[in-house]
């Protein structure tokens, strides 16, 4: 009798710290407002400079035809994603196959986790930046580093479920504010500044390869599917968070390429954080205005950050 007591306590104490990966629990919209704000961060931060460097005002087009790539690349792994389970039941349903199948699932967990796990260390590394030259001195930069890890650690431990949950609050707190910011920034763009400049196929390709690479990580939100309520709707929702990232970089980039020209924006690190040198809103209610769109990026950095550990470990 005892032993079933202690077994129903360690049941009960296992179903209160379930991972998320057991609970489905997760809406198609929390899955679609989540990939809108970890694939619009990196891309709007870094995507603008390198596309006024290589291709001008043709970087539009470059946008648009790397997002249209992303999006084939999202329907073919779509299609795979039934035959690619890295699963520990799936595992676990796999322990009497052939020996080599075995190693070969578990070399190419190791290979996908491995480098899921480098752009996790890479977003870390933006964000440190990001935080030490926007809002901290150079010395501060160590206690930057091991706050954002364990602040990472931590919500790894606790599950993605409560910091998908996170995300639904914070999205339209960021998003209005940048909505606002951008209408506001429009009063300054010069039409102008669009015109059509010489580029090279070359330059061109590269553009379009850049903004691939950087949409292409919507790709591994397909992890999504087997932990939503309605796995059915997952992709249309990874497809919509997708197609909304792709459309604000458009609109940002038209806007960076209208205030800043080509030649100046091609040489700034963080064009969109340096908007608000700009943009100023009304009455001078904050001292520190640039706070505010360091803060956007910072939130949806660290959402990407986060969700990229969380995937690592689910491979390894």
């Amino acid at each position: 009798m005892k032993k079933q007591t202690e077994t129903a306590s360690q049941a009960v104490f296992n179903q209160r710290h379930r991972i998320f990966s057991n609970n489905y629990k997760i809406s198609p919209r929390q899955v679609r407002r989540a990939v809108t704000l970890e694939i619009f961060g990196a891309s709007s931060l870094l995507l603008p400079g390198y596309l006024a460097e290589t291709s001008g005002i043709e970087g539009v087009a470059a946008l648009l035809i790397g997002g249209a790539a992303a999006m084939a690349l999202l329907a073919v792994w779509n299609r795979l994603a039934g035959k690619c389970d890295f699963s520990v039941e799936e595992d676990l349903k796999h322990r009497n196959t052939e020996v080599g199948n075995l190693w070969f699932r578990r070399v190419l967990q190791v290979a996908a986790g491995t480098g899921v796990v480098g752009i996790s260390a890479y977003v870390l590394y933006l964000l440190t930046v990001l935080v030490r030259t926007q809002l901290l001195d150079t010395e501060y930069e160590p206690v930057i580093l091991i706050t954002l890890t364990l602040a990472g650690v931590l919500g790894l431990w606790k599950g993605l479920e409560s910091r998908i949950r996170i995300y639904e609050v914070l999205f339209w707190f960021l998003m209005v504010p940048l909505a606002v910011i951008l209408l506001i920034a429009c009063v300054s763009v010069k039409p102008s500044y669009w015109g059509i400049t010489e580029i090279t196929a070359l330059g061109f390709f590269r553009s379009c390869y850049a903004s691939f690479m950087f949409f292409a990580v919507s790709a591994l939100f397909l992890f999504f599917r087997p932990h939503c309520s309605s796995p059915d709707q997952a992709v249309r929702s990874v497809r919509g968070g997708l197609g909304t990232a792709i459309g604000l970089n458009v609109v940002i980039y038209l806007i960076l390429l209208g205030i800043f020209q080509q030649k100046l924006l091609a040489q700034l690190d963080f064009p969109v954080i340096l908007l608000m040198a700009v943009v100023k809103l009304p009455g001078e209610f904050f001292e520190r205005q640039d706070a505010i769109m360091t803060g956007i990026w910072f939130f949806c950095l660290f959402a990407l950050f986060a969700s990229l550990l969380f995937y690592g470990k689910e491979l390894l």
